[in-house]
């Protein structure tokens, strides 16, 4: 195989483990809401619209980083128990960055509900399982040890959170998860050899996301 197929690959890889890792459910809350509704599928909802407003152009990235092309599409985030994702999902939108060096990525998934009140609630609840969450369980044979991530605050609820592989350190996660009203963004860091972005930058992604959807 030659190196370009190589990298192909291990992209492709890194795509599919960002999918599972948002996909599984982890230590904490129920994330269970009175409306007993599911989300919506991916396939019903508009790409777009509100959320778009979120999603960073890349003059606002942090500097030495750029956007990237491939990978950019999340199953429904969970983690440390709670299912991030709302019923009566109204919009979602995702972007991928990486480094210049091509070696650590963030993918920005926000997404906007009708119902206020249930996003609310969902997000309160990660961040109260986020201060006690320790342990995260992939699978049945897989667990990472979940600690918090100190990034500046934003938005009405905030909370942030590392997860690594338990059996690879390599395999290493962040995320960034805040709440604008009924406007919600996760920003999940991950990257080659266990390299992930800093806490500075995911705090001036954070913050720049904060001001655009206050302005919007």
């Amino acid at each position: 195989m030659n190196t370009a197929m190589r990298r192909s690959a291990r992209h492709a890889l890194l795509g599919l483990s960002v999918t599972a890792a948002l996909t599984m459910s982890a230590c904490g809350g129920s994330g269970s809401d009175d409306s007993g509704d599911k989300p919506n599928s991916r396939e019903t909802i508009t790409s777009g619209g509100e959320s778009s407003k979120a999603i960073l152009p890349a003059d606002d990235l942090p500097e030495g980083w750029r956007y990237a092309t491939i990978g950019d599409f999340l199953g429904i985030p969970q983690m440390c128990g709670v299912v991030l994702e709302p019923p009566k999902l109204s919009s979602a939108e995702t972007k991928r960055f990486a480094t210049r060096s091509g070696d650590t990525f963030v993918i920005q998934y926000s997404f906007v509900s009708s119902d206020k009140a249930a996003t609310t609630k969902r997000i309160d609840e990660f961040v109260t399982a986020a201060a006690t969450c320790t342990k995260h369980q992939p699978t049945k044979t897989n667990s990472a040890t979940v600690t918090p991530l100190v990034v500046t605050p934003v938005g009405d609820a905030f909370a942030a959170v590392t997860a690594v592989d338990d059996a690879d350190a390599n395999n290493r996660r962040e995320y960034v998860v805040f709440r604008n009203g009924a406007h919600v963004t996760v920003l999940l860091s991950y990257g080659l050899g266990g390299r992930v972005a800093t806490p500075e930058d995911l705090a001036a992604m954070a913050s720049a996301v904060d001001g655009r959807v206050k302005a919007s």
